[in-house]
């Protein structure tokens, strides 16, 4: 998990204590229990439901203006990201080391006879511009879809970049349209005058045949988004993240900027379903007051299963980490969420601090949180499927191989 600051959040946990009198374990009382696997990657969880107050309402509503988009895109969620922020601002959480890992949950009801709930868990890497924000992200969706019961999953993503690519994309698929007007049924030329964007997405048979080939906003980039979402693909394909790149996939062009995606299901009777939505938005907290930029990326999850009534579900009993994991190099970057996953899935928590580049800053944090471990990742044991184990107090360290990583923690009884 990655370090966070201490701040007073309404969220209830208590800390267990071992033998020798150290804290062991963190127990979160009032929370899906679904974030456990969040908690792995960095996630710190707030008190759910967060609040979404009448002015987040109304903020909400004057960004999106007569531009709204379809339900399962970062607008129709804006309310719940305005609340994000506050609660950011209203924490001075801009003050602390970035980036700001944050989960919420959000609940909406019953759907038909049965009792069931749909449920929303927000999630939020706030003060980052780096591809390894959506690489996490994605990544904890999956890992978390998986561990309800999700199997057949598949990503699609999609880049707008930036506000000058964007720009640059909107000319062109205006001017596209406009040599094609003639093709257009008289209610689509009502919807390109609102926003030329939204014929993308129309199911009208003639404007799906021109959609595709129309400009797609991918070819608009310019170099850093260029870069930027290269980026996330390489993580993907590190990961071995099935994915397809959706064009249709725009967001809303006064927020969404760079990546978007969302992750579907397929259901037995052919079609799919949205169950993962998300964006990066690295404008909005500037729009929404903020007094400096705070480059950010979210996501909703969504669940439907059949409500829990016991209280004692409602609560995670989270190991404190023991280890702090450091890499230095792109290529050990790459490799970083994948050996998380591997030690998530052996229950043996980490402190990360994926969004930071240099050794020496992650090794300070070391020695600030006294942490008895570290798990080091460079260039070199990135290619060679290895990494370092060093002994923070005695400062003595060995090379150990991957697929031996857990064992040796095991070994060491922090599993």
């Amino acid at each position: 998990m990655a370090p966070q600051p201490k701040t007073k959040t309404p969220i209830r946990a208590t800390k267990g204590k071992s033998a020798r009198g150290q804290t062991a374990y963190i127990e979160y009382k009032n929370v899906d229990p679904a974030i456990e696997t969040a908690l792995y990657y960095g996630f710190t969880p707030l008190s759910a439901p967060l609040t979404i107050t009448k002015e987040d309402r109304e903020r909400a509503r004057s960004l999106l203006g007569e531009d709204r988009t379809e339900p399962s895109t970062l607008a129709s969620l804006l309310e719940e990201k305005v609340a994000m922020f506050r609660h950011y601002e209203e924490k001075n959480l801009g003050g602390h080391a970035q980036p700001i890992m944050l989960c919420a949950e959000f609940l909406s009801g019953h759907t038909g006879k049965k009792k069931v709930e749909e449920r929303r868990l927000s999630f939020e890497v706030m003060g980052s511009g780096k591809s390894v924000g959506e690489a996490t992200l994605i990544q904890t969706a999956f890992a978390t879809l998986r561990e309800e019961g999700h199997t057949d999953l598949t990503l699609v993503l999609n880049s707008v970049g930036d506000r000058d690519s964007m720009n640059r994309f909107l000319r062109e698929l205006g001017n596209y349209y406009k040599k094609h007007m003639a093709l257009l049924p008289q209610s689509c030329k009502t919807l390109f005058r609102k926003n030329p964007i939204d014929l993308l997405k129309c199911s009208h048979e003639k404007c799906r045949t021109l959609a595709e080939s129309a400009p797609k906003s991918i070819g608009s980039l310019g170099d850093d988004s260029r870069r930027h979402f290269k980026e996330v693909l390489e993580f993907l394909e590190e990961l071995e993240i099935p994915y397809r790149i959706d064009h249709s996939l725009t967001g809303n062009r006064m927020i969404a900027s760079d990546t978007l995606f969302e992750i579907r299901e397929a259901l037995p009777d052919g079609t799919s379903r949205t169950l993962c939505s998300g964006s990066r938005y690295n404008s909005l907290g500037k729009r929404l007051g903020l007094k400096r930029d705070t480059p950010s990326v979210g996501m909703n999850l969504l669940f439907i299963k059949e409500r829990e009534t016991a209280s004692s579900a409602r609560r995670v009993r989270f190991k404190k980490p023991s280890i702090f994991f450091l890499q230095l190099g792109f290529c050990a970057k790459l490799k970083s969420l994948r050996i998380i996953e591997m030690m998530r899935k052996a229950r043996i928590p980490l402190y990360q601090a994926l969004n930071r580049d240099k050794l020496i800053s992650q090794m300070s944090s070391v020695e600030n949180l006294r942490i008895p471990y570290s798990i080091i990742l460079g260039q070199r044991e990135a290619l060679e499927n290895s990494v370092i184990v060093r002994n923070t107090s005695s400062r003595a360290q060995e090379t150990v191989k991957l697929e031996q990583l857990a064992d040796h923690f095991r070994k060491l009884k922090l599993a």
